[in-house]
């Protein structure tokens, strides 16, 4: 059984990667029209920033 601790954390997590997945899609969106290599590349580079930040 999870104790509420264990549930926090659950859904602080969750709502982290939720926050994450919108922030990196609008500056996808964002950068989509200049270059979308580079929009992905800012993508991917500000999400795995976030989630390493997350972690530590």
């Amino acid at each position: 059984m999870l104790g509420s601790t264990k549930v926090n954390h659950l859904m602080q997590d969750l709502w982290c990667l939720i926050l994450v997945l919108g922030s990196s899609y609008a500056v996808y969106r964002f950068c989509r029209h200049r270059s979308e290599r580079l929009g992905f590349a800012l993508c991917l580079l500000g999400a795995s920033a976030a989630m390493t930040g997350h972690r530590l």
